[in-house]
């Protein structure tokens, strides 16, 4: 049986209405399902496989947050030093702010529309990247 890849959303759908079920829908669909049949013949239940695969999703997750966040982080410090000579001390003062905010914050857009508000910087992730103000996009216009 040629089984595709779900994505993270199908699977999280998945995985809901498999918790949704009574113990009843849920032996129906085994069941009816022959791949499910054949994992549960070698003693591995449903429930098991939906343990795994949250767990493996969460810990991937996880390493990918992680990795992204020591990127970043190492690419600000570098640049602090680079652009304005910060020391280490400097550098990790700076650090944990950022890791403050990041993690602290309610949600994404209210950090981003709190750098507008406070600094006038328009953070695009289009392709674009950090956009400057349209005041200081005028004054640099060559027009």
């Amino acid at each position: 049986m040629n089984q595709r890849r779900q994505s993270a959303e199908e699977r999280e759908a998945n995985v809901r209405a498999w918790l949704a079920m009574s113990p009843q829908q849920r032996r129906e669909y085994v069941e009816n399902n022959e791949y499910l049949q054949r994992i549960e013949r070698n003693g591995i239940t449903t429930d098991d496989v939906i343990k795994v695969e949250d767990d493996a999703y969460k810990l991937g997750l996880q390493t990918g947050k992680d990795s992204t966040f020591r990127t970043i982080f190492a690419a600000i410090c570098l640049t602090l030093h680079e652009l304005h000579g910060f020391n280490d001390e400097q550098c990790i003062e700076v650090l944990n702010s950022v890791y403050d905010k990041a993690c602290y914050a309610l949600t994404s857009k209210e950090l981003i529309q709190e750098a507008f508000d406070s600094v006038g910087v328009e953070l695009s992730f289009d392709g674009d990247g950090i956009q400057e103000p349209a005041s200081v996009k005028e004054e640099w216009s060559c027009d």
